[in-house]
């Protein structure tokens, strides 16, 4: 019988090209591949005795009376891409963070196919944030903004959520600068304490002109979504029956707080300018729908920060003003006063009366050039009514003390890249 070494022996050539045609192959799979990360470990700390405070509405738990949190800002993202071919990457982003319902578990943000059919167009496929905002991209990525995180007047009205959809991009140069459009399509579903919205149709568009240190950013979408709240559904309900101790709510919520096929639409203006070791930056929303649950408010807040090496101590402002009217609702006439005043609190939460002002200070400290630990202080007052109960990023429940509307905050984070 011949050896093993003999039966192989006239195929070793064949076998050593095969060998190196394969780990060619694997190498570039492997230089097509790119892994990287993001990540903040942070905490915060409000002072109130009466109200608590959380850095996002997503966020699971508040902080009050001097209580140090974890679960804020803290979070770890990764990311892979893959490079098809020249034209085509498939992108995938997974975060790692305390959600309000979902709990410390990992979730898919990104993950779409894109395509570049030439330098100036590239089309996105998948789950994806559509560029509405200045940060709807970088949201979450701490290292990525001077402050902590995006300022809440304006991003505590309407986060980023990613959609299932598409957006295609294009850019070219125009009016001594470069000029960028994007269109964008999509749907999601988002769940609540209490139930879910879903958003069938998310149409939005945003144009920017950028030249040397200066952008400028116009960014506009129209939505449709429904509210799914059993609890709320069956209050409403009961109010909108015959004999119910509302005298008008069968007409009045159906007309102005509908919880199905909710219309809403917003703009958005933003601006950034880098000039030396200044930076500038400033958005402005307003927003409206056909429903109290997409409320007529407008917002706004402008950032400053001053580079000293490794050291850039900045400042913010910002407030929101909601301008939904009230909706009239009415009880019948010989109710209790309780029942009165049970009518006029639905009426007024309905209005969501919780415009305020938030200033903030703080310093970041670039330790490493993919690293930053930031301090944070910030204020928040309630310019209109500090009575109605929230559950926003400000917590006030029903029965709660008197509150004189203005609340501290104090945030320390280490956010770095990989």
């Amino acid at each position: 019988m011949r050896s093993w070494h003999a039966l192989i022996a006239p195929l070793a050539p064949m076998m050593v090209g095969v060998s190196v045609s394969l780990c060619a192959c694997v190498s570039a799979q492997a230089e097509s591949l790119q892994l990287s990360g993001f990540g903040s470990l942070s905490a915060y700390r409000g002072d109130d005795a009466v109200v608590g405070v959380r850095p996002g509405d997503r966020v699971k738990n508040f902080s009050q009376d001097g209580q140090w949190r974890w679960d804020g800002d803290s979070v770890l993202g990764l990311q892979a891409g893959w490079q098809l071919s020249e034209p085509l990457e498939l992108v995938w982003q997974v975060q790692l963070r305390d959600d309000l319902v979902g709990g410390l578990s990992p979730r898919t943000e990104w993950a779409y196919i894109g395509w570049r059919p030439s330098a100036d167009w590239s089309v996105r496929l998948g789950r994806q944030p559509l560029p509405i905002y200045i940060n709807s991209e970088t949201l979450r990525v701490g290292f990525a903004h001077t402050a902590v995180r995006p300022m809440a007047a304006v991003y505590g009205l309407n986060g980023s959520e990613p959609v299932d959809g598409i957006n295609i991009s294009w850019s070219q140069p125009a009016f001594e600068g470069n000029l960028s459009l994007d269109l964008g399509a999509g749907s999601n579903s988002v769940s609540l304490p209490r139930g879910r919205v879903d958003t069938q149709a998310l149409l939005a568009s945003a144009v920017r002109w950028q030249q040397g240190g200066l952008s400028l950013r116009l960014g506009v979408a129209a939505y449709r979504f429904d509210l799914h709240d059993d609890a709320l559904d069956a209050q409403f309900n009961a109010l909108m029956r015959p004999g119910s101790p509302c005298a008008n709510c069968a007409s009045a919520l159906p007309d102005r707080a509908r919880t199905r096929d909710v219309e809403g639409r917003l703009i958005n203006l933003g601006m950034n300018w880098d000039s030396g070791d200044w930076t500038l930056t400033a958005e402005a929303t307003r927003r409206g729908g056909n429903s109290v649950f997409s409320a007529e408010v407008e917002a706004w807040y402008a950032l400053v920060s001053r580079r000293f090496g490794a050291l850039t101590p900045y400042a913010s402002i910002g407030a929101s003003k909601f301008k939904e009217a009230a909706l009239g609702l009415q009880a019948t006439a010989g109710s209790s006063l309780a029942t009165v005043q049970g009518i006029a609190g639905l009426d007024r939460r309905l209005q969501s009366p919780w415009d305020r002002r938030i200033e903030l200070a703080g310093l970041r400290w670039d330790v490493h050039e993919k690293a930053a630990l930031k301090l944070q202080y910030e204020r928040w007052t309630a310019t209109r009514d500090s009575s109605t109960p929230r559950d926003g990023e400000i917590h006030l429940p029903s029965g709660s003390p008197a509150w004189d509307g203005r609340v501290q905050m104090l945030t320390v984070s280490l956010d770095f890249v990989f």
